[in-house]
């Protein structure tokens, strides 16, 4: 303490004659508050939505503080990165807001970098100190911002790739350098030889006839020498996709155009000068490597093609003048969600040799990526991998599940060696979704020779989740296998035969994603291709009552297609599968707490709203697809189609009421309100049986209940109708497909079938789970679930089996038995509800997942005489806590201390609103 300081209280304690715990009471006012500023330490986040307008996004996350603190207002500021002088500084903001805040009218130059920092006030007046400065660089606009060219070459589907090349010399000192390219069909730029950036398949797949993303990269000065040349390498990628899926068409219709790319690269000196480096027509191009590529295909490269001199700042005659574009996207945007990257490398488990002397790989696991070949070859050595799922009885690769018959290609790739030394390679613009690899061109092989790459768009692994039951845990697996292998660059049904972005089954994957990664950016990136496939008014495939009545008519504008983005779109969206254009945005709003998310989508939300309700006959919605794939079949038919598709209609009017209410929209929150009620009443006139209390399925009962479309106190009564049409219809078993499987075990728990959700998860005899593994070895969820021994192999291998659409049921893992739940009074998990489930048939379950304000925590052990349950709150958020009713005791201990308890309704009790923390909760019966 100062002189200063203890002048004033020795004063101040004779003035009042203040007693000495007055005096530390006096001291802590004047030490302890003046210092709790360096308590408060913030973490902010910066990113920008570029299809919009552009325009950044700021959030941040309290990662230390005292533990009264609640934020009471922020400030913001924005600094020059050359001369550190503010340029925007939003002054002390009154506002408990701190995620996803839109900042308008900033005068920024564009592809400039700058520095940005936030300080925050707590209600008690304590101001923090000033975060950490973080660095972002503003986006360039299109086309005023760039002055490089569109450059293609002489186009030959015969022959091969193209690679470019410019030489260009720098002075010194250089400050920094930056990359901008966009390649449509994909592209990976070199500077003397070196790699730029760690994408791959960059950029992300987009409806090319409106826009295409383009990538920014910081370039090592390491790479820069007086002298230097700089190479693009060019592929088909989704742009140029001229094999599959063109039916008899000559000219294939999935065809945007021919490879081109657009590039910058900026070079600023210390001086503050700034030399660009632009595609333009003094560029030079020759064929490259890359004989054959298609994203659906393969690729094959032969080493032999290298040219030599790609690096070097020499220009042989093998190189010709580029030609300038006259086909290429009409506008571009910065890649704001993450691109996909090399995440993880994969061994293999197993090598055998089939009839034909070919070496079998397998991986033990599906994945999607590709493989790295490491040999010592003969120059001119051919390699051919071909990549499956499955193998057949004989032992040979069976490329059936992967879709063979429907797009005419195995999945393959070539290499051809050069014969100099240990060569290595790796494909570039294709991938492949697969467990087991045929190698043939080898006399031996080990498992050095071959290594799985396994890629996806590179978001954060933010979820994890254990618990005692093994089925639980390996449907867990299954799930999370199948979600990073169908996320490169949008949500795809599967990794090879259609890896299209099917909007229904984009939406039954919405939240298991959302729980395991931080998918925000990458499914509002999908909200902005369904804004794009819907944008036209015109011709498209309906879908009426069925999926056989199919009619050519117009489409609105405004309305998504099936499939997004692409040129195969499978017609306009039904209202089961469009659904994703409301369910999505309301998903990202609960898991992330932005609200522009809404504003940003709300028009799109409301044009699908009413579109949807023009169909209705008496408030029944007939189009549709229904409850795809369940156990056994492609289509159900235990649930019908106007039941799914009246009841999604209802959930997307409830979300748009209560979004409508949450921007402040009376007059729409009103309207949608009162047709929720309207259409409530005839959904349960229509479907609901009330002599036997059902909506007649596992998966309309599930519907029902989940959006809240059951009689008032009959819940429990909808719920044991499933339980007996498990036990009677279903050898004990769910029938639900990819609607019902999301919803059945939190329709199940909630209402009092506890036993039922965990025999259903648990069971290994019979038509079960348990049957995927360890009967049919499956490592990824199949498009239909191989859950029968006695299922048709034959339909199963005719089906992908790689199909996240099964995959919903994952996010009750982590809402259900872990209890961990966003709070729509709170969103963003500013407020956690803590509700765990089977407690009583599980020993134990352990769940993390780190929301937007920091890591939370549920962590549960039961036992015959007791349940222990560990749960962590951030910094910034509230946890509502539920004890589950099962202990028949009076008391439990918070953190060794008594709480006395009082039951609140039939299942649990609750225990009380939480302040950020670790508890432990403890219950002992004896």
């Amino acid at each position: 303490m100062s002189s200063n300081n203890y002048f004033l209280v020795f004063n101040i304690s004779r003035i009042y004659k203040a007693s000495l715990k007055s005096l530390f009471l006096i001291l802590y006012l004047i030490n302890g508050c003046s210092n709790s500023s360096n308590l408060i330490k913030v973490e902010p986040q910066l990113y920008f939505i570029s299809n919009s307008s552009s325009y950044p996004i700021f959030s941040w996350k309290i990662i230390s503080t005292p533990d009264d603190f609640i934020q009471e207002a922020y400030r913001i500021q924005i600094f020059d990165n050359i001369d550190q002088k503010p340029i925007w500084d939003s002054g002390k903001v009154k506002s408990k807001v701190s995620k996803g805040l839109k900042i308008n009218n900033i005068d920024f130059t564009s592809g400039q970098k700058y520095l940005y920092k936030v300080k925050l006030w707590s209600n008690n007046g304590i101001e923090s100190n000033w975060s950490s400065e973080r660095e972002f660089h503003t986006p360039l606009n299109y086309p005023e911002d760039w002055t490089a060219k569109w450059i293609t070459f002489d186009y030959d589907e015969k022959k091969s790739l193209p690679i470019f090349k410019k030489v260009f010399s720098i002075e010194e000192p250089v400050e920094s350098a930056r990359l901008y390219i966009s390649a449509p069909g994909f592209s990976e730029a070199f500077i003397n030889g070196f790699k730029i950036g760690d994408n791959v398949l960059d950029p992300a797949q987009t409806n090319y006839d409106d826009y295409a993303y383009y990538s920014s990269y910081n370039i090592p000065l390491s790479y820069l020498n007086k002298e230097n040349s700089i190479g693009v390498m060019l592929g088909n990628g989704w742009y140029n996709q001229n094999q599959v899926w063109k039916g008899n068409n000559k000219v294939s219709p999935m065809v945007y155009g021919q490879p081109v790319f657009i590039a910058e690269l900026h070079i600023i000196y210390k001086n503050g000068d700034v030399k660009k480096v632009l595609s333009d027509d003094s560029w030079f191009w020759t064929n490259g490597p890359i004989t054959y590529s298609n994203i659906y295909g393969g690729e094959t490269y032969d080493a032999n093609l290298e040219p030599v001199d790609w690096s070097s700042i020499e220009i042989s005659s093998n190189w010709k003048n580029v030609k300038l574009s006259k086909n290429n996207p009409n506008d571009l945007f910065e890649q704001f969600a993450e691109p996909i990257k090399k995440i993880k490398r994969i061994y293999p488990e197993d090598i055998k040799s089939d009839a034909k002397g070919n070496f079998i790989i397998d991986f033990g696991q599906n994945f999607t990526g590709w493989v790295e070949l490491q040999i010592s070859g003969k120059k001119g050595q051919e390699i051919t991998m071909r990549f499956a799922e499955e193998l057949d009885i004989n032992g040979n690769l069976d490329p059936e599940s992967t879709g063979e018959k429907y797009t005419g290609v195995v999945q393959t790739s070539k290499y051809i060696c050069k014969g100099e030394g240990i060569e290595k390679w790796e494909p570039r613009f294709t991938y492949h979704g697969f467990r087991y690899v045929e190698v043939s061109g080898l006399d031996r092989i080990d498992e050095k020779n071959l290594i799985g790459i396994v890629i996806y768009s590179s978001f954060k692994k933010i979820g994890s989740f254990n618990c005692s039951e093994e089925n639980i845990n390996k449907l867990h697996d299954l799930a999370d296998w199948t979600l990073i292998g169908n996320t490169q660059g949008i949500p795809t049904d599967c990794p090879h035969r259609e890896r299209c972005g099917w909007t229904g089954d984009a939406h039954a994957l919405a939240k298991s994603l959302l729980y395991n990664y931080d998918a925000k950016k990458f499914l509002t990136k999908y909200m902005f291709d369904m804004r794009s496939s819907g944008r036209e008014k015109r011709k498209e495939l309906f879908f009426g009552k069925s999926f056989y009545e199919i009619t050519s008519k117009m489409k609105p504008a405004g309305i998504p297609t099936m499939i997004v983005p692409g040129k195969r779109t499978s017609g306009a969206a039904t209202p089961d599968w469009g659904t994703a254009m409301v369910q999505i945005p309301w998903y990202l709003y609960l898991f992330s707490g932005e609200i522009e998310i809404l504003k940003e989508f709300y028009n799109d939300m409301k044009v699908w709203v009413n579109y949807v309700h023009q169909m209705n006959v008496d408030g029944i919605i007939y189009n549709g697809l229904g409850d795809w794939c369940p156990p056994g079949a492609i289509m159900g038919e235990e649930c019908p189609v106007s039941l799914s598709s009246t009841a999604f209609h209802i959930l997307d009017v409830l979300i748009l009421s209560k979004v409508a209410g949450i921007l402040n929209k009376n007059s729409d929150e009103k309207f949608f309100s009162d047709i929720f009620d309207d259409l409530k009443i005839k959904f349960n006139e229509k479907f609901f049986d009330s002599i036997n209390l059902t909506y007649g399925s596992q998966t309309g009962n599930s519907l029902a209940l989940d959006i809240g479309l059951v009689p008032d106190g009959l819940k429990s009564k909808v719920a044991y109708s499933i339980s007996k049409n498990i036990k009677e219809k279903h050898d004990n078993f769910l029938s639900t497909g990819i609607f019902g499987i999301g919803r059945i075990f939190k329709a199940l728990c909630e209402n009092g079938q506890e036993e039922q959700a965990y025999k259903l998860l648990s069971k290994k005899n019979g038509k079960s789970f348990a049957n995927m593994w360890e009967h049919f070895d499956a490592t990824t969820l199949w498009e239909i679930l191989p859950v029968n021994k006695n299922d048709d192999l034959e339909l199963l291998n005719d089906r992908s089996h790689s199909h996240p659409m099964q995959s919903g049921y994952d996010s009750w893992f982590y809402s259900g038995i872990a209890g961990i739940c966003p709070n729509e009074e709170k969103p963003g998990f500013k407020k956690i509800t803590f509700k765990p489930y089977l407690t009583k048939f599980l020993k134990e379950a352990n769940a993390s997942f780190e929301s937007p304000n920091g890591l939370i925590l549920s962590q549960w052990q039961s036992k015959k005489n007791s349940f222990k349950w560990k749960i962590q709150i951030p910094y910034g958020s509230t946890g509502d806590v539920w004890l589950p009713n099962n202990f028949n005791v009076d008391f439990l201990t918070i953190n060794n201390k008594n709480i006395a308890l009082k039951k609140q309704d039939k299942f649990f009790t609750y225990i009380g609103t939480f302040k950020p923390g670790t508890y432990t909760l403890e219950v002992n019966r004896y």
